[in-house]
């Protein structure tokens, strides 16, 4: 979907649904195997429901700017960074988007606003990933206290103990 028809969705304030499968995300695919999952089976599970739709046009300082709503939901499949064990984590995140080629003064202040460049050709799918991306925890730990960790603490020889036989020359 080009922004051409980000325009008319705005515009005509129409809406846009599907489901997209991790298969078509491919840096969210390589985000989730950096942030440690490793489980092709439950990768393949992933599925990303999204809804675009058109909504009223809003005003920026003194610029009317067609706008569109984006929900994204998925269940991602994460592993806890401090314990290993599997994670699963639901999002359902909501966007908002002002379509113009040059943005305001007043969109930039704005934070609970993005902008889509009018002129700019993007697939839809790239605009959802981008989203997930933006999404993801940066550290993926439960909240309360994780599993039990396995303490093994072997007999290491310390790795300071030959400094002790140097002799220092004067």
């Amino acid at each position: 979907m080009s922004n051409a028809r980000y325009q008319e969705l705005a515009r005509q304030q129409k809406k846009s649904e599907g489901v997209l499968t991790i298969a078509s995300l491919p840096r969210l695919q390589e985000a989730l195997s950096e942030l440690g999952v490793t489980d092709d089976q439950a990768l393949a599970k992933v599925s990303v429901v999204y809804q675009l739709q058109g909504l009223p046009p809003r005003y920026f300082g003194d610029a009317q700017l067609p706008m569109l709503g984006l929900a994204v939901q998925t269940n991602l499949p994460l592993i806890c960074q401090r314990c290993f064990a599997p994670m699963p984590q639901f999002l359902d995140v909501q966007f908002e988007f002002a379509v113009c080629d040059e943005p305001p003064e007043a969109l930039l202040e704005d934070e609970d606003v993005d902008w889509l460049e009018s002129s700019a050709e993007s697939a839809f799918e790239s605009l959802v990933e981008d989203e997930l991306l933006m999404a993801l925890p940066i550290a993926v730990m439960h909240e309360e206290t994780c599993a039990p960790l396995q303490k093994t603490a072997g007999e290491k020889p310390n790795p300071f103990a030959a400094l002790k036989n140097l002799k220092l020359d004067k």
